[in-house]
C-alpha cells in the first residue's frame, strides 16, 4: 500500500506543525518514532472525547493511513478507517481546503478496493473550486497529472496564470516545472515574480526564495541574487511545508563556493555535519 505515502504527504502532518499542543504533539511523536499503535490509541481517545472536532478526525485519517501502510493482513481495514476519517473531517468542516485536499488525494491514489474513487475525487475538486477558484483549478491540474494528461494540465495552468498573473502558487508551480526541465532562465523569472506575488496561505512567496537560490546552484548563474534570496529565506518565518533552514544553509554554502568564498562556505558546511538529516548528510558527502 505504497500509495498511502502520498496521502500522508498531502495530509500536511509535518514535524513541528503542532508543537505545544499536547495531544497532537504526542501523536506526532508517536508517528515519528514509528509507535503506530500508541498513535492509534491516542487519536482514538481524542475522537471519542471530541467527536465534533474536525482536526481530530483528519489526524485519525493520517494515523490509520500510516497503519495501513505498515500492515498486511489489516491494510484494507485500516484504509477504510482512514478514508472514513477524512470524510468525517470534511463533513464537520466543509470549508477546509486542507481537509478536502487530503480526502482528494486518498480518492485519487488509493485502489478502488481500498476506497479509491475517481468520481468522488472529481466531486471534491468541484467543491474546492467553489471555495477557492485557484485552489480548485490546481486540484484539477493534479488530477490531470495523475492520469498522465500532462498537456491538458499545462494548458490549465497557463489559463490560471492568465486569470491570476500575480498568484504566487501558480508562479512557483511553473518555476518548478521549468527548473525540473533545466530551463533555468524561465525558472528564475517565475520564482522572482512569485517572491513578490500573492498567496492564500502566504507560503509560496517564501518557497520561491529558496527555489531561486537552488536554481542558482543548479544553473551556476545569478549567484549574488541567489545568495540574497537564501538569506531572505533564512530571515523569514518558514512554513512547515518548506525546506528546513539547514537546506537553505547548504545551498548558501554551495553558492559561496561557486563564488570562490571557500572559507565561508566551509564554515557553513562544518556547522551542517551534525544535523540529523540523512539526505542532507548524503548530499554533503557527495558534494564536498
Amino acid at each position: 500500500m505504497k500509495w498511502l505515502v502520498l496521502v500522508l504527504t498531502a495530509a500536511l502532518f509535518l514535524p513541528g506543525a503542532y508543537a505545544g499542543e499536547s495531544t497532537k504533539q504526542i501523536i506526532q511523536n508517536h508517528l515519528s518514532e514509528q509507535r503506530l499503535d500508541d498513535a492509534e490509541d491516542t487519536v482514538e481517545d481524542w475522537v471519542k472525547n471530541e467527536p465534533e472536532n474536525a482536526e481530530a478526525w483528519h489526524i485519525r485519517g493520517i494515523v490509520m493511513a500510516q497503519q495501513a501502510q505498515d500492515s498486511f493482513f489489516s491494510a484494507l481495514s485500516y484504509a477504510g478507517k482512514s478514508v472514513d476519517s477524512f470524510e468525517k473531517a470534511v463533513e464537520l468542516e466543509p470549508g477546509s481546503l486542507e481537509y478536502r485536499t487530503a480526502l482528494l488525494q486518498f480518492y485519487m491514489m488509493a485502489p478502488s478496493i481500498a476506497g479509491g474513487d475517481d468520481e468522488k475525487a472529481l466531486a471534491q475538486i468541484e467543491a474546492m473550486r467553489e471555495i477557492d477558484a485557484v485552489e480548485g483549478a490546481f486540484a484539477r491540474v493534479k488530477y490531470l497529472q495523475h492520469h498522465e494528461k500532462e498537456e491538458q494540465a499545462r494548458t490549465l495552468v497557463n489559463e490560471i496564470l492568465t486569470e491570476h498573473p500575480n498568484n504566487a502558487d501558480v508562479l512557483v508551480y511553473l518555476g518548478f516545472q521549468e527548473q525540473k526541465d533545466g530551463n533555468y532562465e524561465k525558472a528564475f523569472s517565475f520564482f522572482e515574480q512569485a517572491a513578490e506575488g500573492e498567496s492564500r496561505k502566504g507560503e509560496a512567496p517564501v518557497m520561491a526564495l529558496y527555489q531561486f537560490g537552488k536554481t542558482s546552484v543548479l544553473a551556476e548563474e545569478q549567484l549574488d541574487k541567489g545568495i540574497v534570496a537564501l538569506q531572505q529565506y533564512l530571515d523569514a518565518e518558514l512554513p512547515d511545508s518548506a525546506p528546513k533552514a539547514h537546506w537553505a544553509n547548504f545551498r548558501l554554502a554551495q553558492l559561496l563556493a561557486l563564488k570562490g568564498n571557500d572559507e565561508e562556505s566551509q564554515q557553513l558546511i562544518a556547522s551542517l555535519k551534525k544535523v540529523d538529516d540523512k539526505e542532507l548528510q548524503k548530499q554533503l558527502s557527495s558534494w564536498n
